[in-house]
C-alpha cells in the first residue's frame, strides 16, 4: 500500500519535487488551505493520511506554524516534516519547535526524501498505527432517488458481514431517498438516525455505537434517515463527511448509500473518501443519461473517479443497453451486473422486512450480490464469472 502524504505549500514545485524524489512508493496531494481549520477539514476529507509536509518561508512563517500546531493538536500521531527553499536556521528552528520531525531543502535533499518517509513512518508508535487504522468504505449511489439503492446496499452490507471476521463489524449508512428505506427493508424501527449521528459527530465513540446505533440480528449496524422525513434531508454535510472519517476507525467496513440529489460537493467528498464507489443504474436510456450527467458534473468538480465502477441492476439479456455499452458511454469500468429477480421476490422481500438471502437465497439477484460483495472485499476489478455445470450446482 502506497504512503499517502499531504503537502501544504504555495508553490506546486514542492509537490513535483517530492514525487520525483520519492519514486513509486508514495502519493502526494497538494493543498493550499485558507487557515488551520480549513486544513484539518481537507485532511479529514482525504481519508487516510500517513505524513504531512509543510513548506516554510519568511513570508508565511507565522501562518504555517499556526497550521502545523493545530494539525499536530488534532492529529498528534501524524508525522510532520518541514520544507524550504534553503536551510535558514531561524526558519528550520521555528518549524522544529512547531512539531516538524525533520526538514528538507528543495533541490538539495532529493536523496533523503525516501529515507525520511521511512523514518517518519517507523517513528509512529504501534499504538498510534492502531488508532489510525481505518475500515474500508464502499459507496453505492445512483443519479436519482430509487428504492433500489437501499435494497442493493442492504444486501451488499449483509453479504460483507458474512465475508469479514466478527472483529470487523459492518455499518450501513443509508442517506438515499426514499428516506428510511434500508430500515424498512431490514424491519428495524430505529430511534437514532444518521441525522442524530451527524449532530453527535464529536462524541461518536464505541459507547455511543453500543447504546444508540440500530443493529440487525445478522450483526449489521445501521444508520438511516428517519422514515417520516419529508423532502431532502437538512443536514450539515461537512459534518457528515467527518462522521464517515470517525466511523471508519470504529468499523471494519462502512457501506454508504446515497443518490444524486445530495449537494454535489458532498457527493464528491463521498466518492473521494471511498475505497470503491459503485454507480448503480439499469438498462433504460433515461437512467443512463442522468447517470452520465451526474458523472460529468463530478468530473467538472475534479472529483477523482478512478475508484468508481458501474453496476447494472435488473439486468436482462437483449432488452436494452448491454452493460459493456453502458460502461463505454459512462466512461467507467464495469464491475458487475445484478439480475432481475424471479417473479416478485424483490417486492416480497421489501414488504416482509426480510433479506433475499433468507426468503430466496437461490434467486439470481441474491447470488449476484454475494459475488459483488466478494469482488469488493477482495479488491477485484470485475466480478468473477458465474460457475456453471455440476460444480456450480454444488457450490452455488
Amino acid at each position: 500500500m502506497k504512503t499517502q502524504a499531504v503537502v501544504v505549500a504555495d508553490d506546486p514545485v514542492y509537490l513535483s519535487w517530492l514525487e520525483n524524489a520519492a519514486g513509486q512508493g508514495a502519493e502526494f496531494s497538494l493543498v493550499r488551505p485558507l487557515d488551520a481549520e480549513d486544513l484539518i477539514e481537507r485532511v479529514q476529507m482525504m481519508g487516510r493520511v500517513d505524513v504531512a509536509f509543510f513548506q516554510f518561508e519568511a513570508g508565511n512563517l507565522d501562518a504555517r506554524i499556526s497550521m502545523m500546531e493545530r494539525l499536530a493538536e488534532r492529529m498528534p500521531d501524524l508525522p510532520i516534516a518541514g520544507l524550504g527553499a534553503d536551510s535558514n536556521p531561524d526558519i528550520v528552528l521555528a518549524a522544529m519547535r512547531a512539531g516538524a520531525r525533520d526538514f528538507l531543502v528543495l533541490r538539495r535533499d532529493e536523496g533523503d526524501v525516501a529515507a525520511l518517509l521511512s523514518k517518519l513512518l517507523r517513528r509512529a508508535a504501534p499504538a498510534a498505527r492502531a488508532a489510525q487504522k481505518q475500515g474500508r468504505l464502499f459507496g453505492l449511489f445512483a443519479a436519482h432517488p430509487t428504492d433500489a439503492i437501499a435494497f442493493v446496499a442492504e444486501h451488499l452490507a449483509l453479504a460483507t458481514v458474512d465475508l469479514l471476521p466478527r472483529s470487523e463489524p459492518v455499518l450501513l449508512i443509508d442517506m438515499a431517498t426514499p428516506a428510511g428505506a434500508a430500515a424498512i427493508f431490514l424491519n428495524i424501527n430505529q430511534s437514532y438516525s444518521v441525522l442524530d449521528a451527524i449532530n453527535d459527530v464529536y462524541r461518536c465513540d464505541q459507547t455511543l455505537i453500543d447504546t444508540a446505533f440500530s443493529k440487525h440480528p445478522s450483526g449489521l449496524y445501521l444508520l438511516s434517515l428517519p422514515e417520516d422525513l419529508v423532502g431532502r434531508p437538512q443536514a450539515n454535510f461537512e459534518e457528515f463527511i467527518k462522521l464517515l472519517q470517525v466511523v471508519r476507525g470504529l468499523f471494519g467496513c462502512v457501506v454508504v448509500a446515497f443518490d444524486g440529489h445530495l449537494p454535489l460537493q458532498t457527493i464528491a467528498g463521498l466518492v473521494t473518501q471511498a475505497d470503491r464507489s459503485l454507480l448503480l443504474t439499469d438498462q433504460s436510456i433515461m437512467k443512463s443519461r442522468h447517470s452520465k450527467y451526474l458523472l460529468r458534473a463530478l468530473r467538472l468538480e475534479d472529483c477523482p473517479l478512478d475508484r468508481t465502477a458501474l453496476v447494472v441492476d435488473y439486468y436482462r439479456r437483449r432488452i436494452g443497453l448491454e452493460p459493456e455499452n453502458l460502461a463505454e458511454i459512462l466512461d467507467l469500468p464495469l464491475l458487475g451486473t445484478l439480475s432481475a429477480s424471479n417473479g416478485s421476490a424483490r417486492i416480497q422481500a421489501m414488504n416482509a422486512g426480510e433479506p433475499m438471502f433468507t426468503l430466496a437465497p437461490k434467486d439470481p439477484f441474491a447470488l449476484d450480490v454475494r459475488r459483488l460483495a466478494a469482488a469488493l472485499v477482495g479488491g477485484q476489478a470485475r466480478v468473477a464469472p458465474e460457475r456453471s455445470g455440476l460444480l456450480g450446482r454444488l457450490f452455488g
